[in-house]
This record gives structure tokens, sequence and C-alpha cells, in this order.
């Protein structure tokens, strides 16, 4: 019964922390919330590689999603309905008062966020790279030569990343899914519903357990992990499993974009060896934020379902998914919705894991329940209870 009430407490999290993606905070750029948070990211990120300003850098990325979480929902009650609900309640009283240095490190993080997307919305196309590279640093209002050049490879991360902003994320779009909205999920709001994910984990399941090495892993490293896991995307795109490419190619073409996007960062070898660990899944911190790269795709297209936003399997037209014998397969047995083929697809990613299992619990949960149903949180959820056993 508790891993129910910790797995509801978690969808029901995530999804309202969706709500991050779809809120529109700059209209200008069609920019929502999420998209301002991960370019806040992307600076603590860059900035913390070459000024150490911060000696808890996760914790400084957590804080940013809460904080813009606590602002949109503010009927739900972190500190009431999450486990770690105290600490995250603090945490985020300390970033709208600005008590902390972490807090304070935030809102710089944000101003900074704002004049750069200014600067290279508003003048990227009529100004050269160059110049609009001397512009950029001038924002960070270098005071000497060492300064200029750590913020110039500063500005040449942010800028790269900056274009997730506005890359839409593959698996939506007309050749695949083909979702029925007029704005769709960008890569840089999937990384953010990544982040939330890995936050209300941590807080439900324990990943600190000293007895067990399998569940004792640094949620703050996966944090910092999962702000940049997709940066070969700024490069080459969001490649699917469907669209021509092999796995080996891919993977060839990722970690020579994740070498040049990561440019001159001081901290690129460590950067890198993260990446790589990431996609190799050598540590247990790389397979949780691998899971959770992977079950937050599974989860928006629930969200999409719910809301009424996925076409049915018979107007898959265009759907290059639809090309694979293994889809095709799901359609003769038991693949009744869009979800279904996702969940078909990934449920074995989870199935067998033995450090993480609520993964595998959260998908099954998933598939049998509507998650805006979860939000009305009520005080039993017969169905839940009913439909899963742990």
């Amino acid at each position: 019964m508790d891993k129910i009430k910790e797995v509801e407490n978690t969808l029901i999290f995530y999804t309202l922390a969706n709500k991050l993606k779809t809120t529109i905070i700059d209209e200008t750029n069609n920019y929502s919330i999420a998209n301002n948070i991960f370019g806040s990211m992307i600076l603590a990120v860059a900035i913390d590689s070459e000024f150490k300003e911060t000696n808890n850098l996760g914790k400084l990325l957590r804080m940013m999603v809460l904080d813009e979480f606590s602002k949109i929902n503010p009927n739900y009650s972190i500190k009431d309905n999450l486990k770690k609900g105290k600490q995250y309640s603090e945490e985020i009283e300390a970033s709208h008062l600005l008590q902390t240095k972490e807090s304070k490190l935030i809102f710089k993080y944000k101003m900074l966020d704002f004049s750069l997307t200014k600067l290279i919305s508003e003048k990227e196309n009529s100004l050269s790279y160059n110049e609009l590279l001397k512009e950029g640093i001038e924002i960070f209002k270098p005071k000497n030569a060492s300064e200029y050049y750590k913020y110039e490879q500063i500005f040449k991360f942010y800028y790269l990343n900056y274009r997730l902003k506005n890359k839409i994320r593959s698996g939506w779009d007309k050749n695949h899914w083909n979702i029925s909205s007029d704005r769709i999920e960008r890569i840089s709001e999937h990384i953010i519903g990544t982040i939330a994910l890995a936050v209300v984990l941590d807080s439900e399941f324990n990943y600190n357990d000293r007895t067990n090495p399998n569940r004792n892993i640094k949620i703050d490293k996966i944090l910092k992990l999962l702000a940049i896991h997709e940066i070969g995307e700024t490069l080459i795109g969001d490649i699917t499993p469907f669209d021509g490419i092999t796995k080996e190619e891919k993977q060839e073409m990722e970690h020579q974009a994740m070498i040049d996007a990561v440019g001159n960062l001081t901290d690129r070898e460590t950067l890198i060896a993260m990446l790589f660990d990431f996609d190799a899944l050598l540590s247990n911190e790389a397979k949780f934020a691998y899971f959770c790269d992977k079950i937050e795709a599974d989860l928006q297209s629930k969200i999409y379902q719910d809301s009424g936003l996925q076409h049915s399997l018979d107007d898959q037209h265009n759907n290059c998914v639809f090309s694979s014998q293994k889809t095709k397969q799901m359609l003769e047995n038991s693949a009744k919705t869009a979800f279904d083929i996702w969940y078909y697809y990934d449920e074995n990613i989870y199935k067998d894991s033995i450090e993480f299992p609520e993964f595998y619990i959260i998908l099954k949960v998933v598939k049998d329940n509507n998650l805006f149903d979860l939000t009305k949180k009520l005080p039993t959820n017969l169905k839940l209870v009913k439909k899963i056993s742990v």
C-alpha cells in the first residue's frame, strides 16, 4: 500500500509539473516557463564549470523547478503531500525571499537568461556570429582578460543549448505521432520534465540506502546529468529509433556532437565523461537518469492521450513508427491506443530492473489510469489499489 501511495504522489506531482511546459511566459518567443528554467539551468552548469559559485549545483537545479512549480500550483501543498515536503518547502521559501546563496544565484541566472534570450531572439539574424558573441560576453560584464575568456566559453555553451528551446521533440511531429496541438513539446521542456520527475522520485523513494549499493545513488549528480543529457541534439537534432539511422550510427553521431557542444569549458572532461557514462549505463546514476529520460517520454505520451490530443490507431497514415514490424505485431495483439504502443515498446526497459523497480510500477499504473483523474487527489484511490499489487 505504501508503494502505491508513493507512486500516486509521484504521478500527481509530475502531472502538475507538466504545466511548466504548457504555461507560456514569453509570448514573443512562444517560450514556456520550462524553457526559461532550462536557460537558467544551462547557465548554472556553465558558470559552475568556470567559477564554482556553488558547492551544490544539484540543489540549485532542484530549487529552480520547485520554485516555479509552487507558483503555478498554489493549491498544491508540497509540504503536506511529499515525503521531503518540509525540506522542499523550506527551499521554495528561501527562493522567494532570496535568503540563501543558492536563491540569489538562481535570481542571477534568471536575469542572465532573460538578457541573453532577448539578445539572441532580437539580433541573431542581424548580427554576425562574432558580433553576437561579443555582445553576449558583455552582458556578463567581465573584469579582465581571464574572465572574458571564461564568459566566452559560457556564452558559446549557452548559445548552442539555446537551440533546444526551439527544437520540438521529433516523436510528436507530423512524421511520427502528429499530436493535435498548435504547440508541442520542445526538447528543453522534456529536459525539465526529467528533472521534475527525478526530484519527486527522490522525495518518495529511498535512494540513499547505504545497505544497498544499488539504491545508494547521488541525486544531485543525476540532476546535473539530466540538465545536459540532450546536449548532442543541439547539433544533430532529435533522432528517434524509427528515422532510418542505426543505433551504432546514432551513438557515433551523438558522441561527436557531445564533445563539440561541450566546447572548451574548464570542466569539459568531467561533463563528457558524465555524458558517455549516461550513454553506456555504466553507473547506477546513469541508469537512473536513463530511466527518467525514457519514462518521461512515456508519461508525456499519456498526458497527450489523456488530453485527447493523440490520434486513434487507425488514423496514423504518416507515422513512421507504424512501418516497424514490432508495431504491427502490437496492433495485431492488444494495442488499442497510441499510449499502448509506447507502453509495449518501453515496458521491458524497466521490467526486470533490480535497482529501480518503481519505474515499472509507475508505468503500469499510468497505463491503467487517467493522469488528470489522479490530480483530483481522492482520499483513497481504490482504482489504484485494485489494479496493481506490489
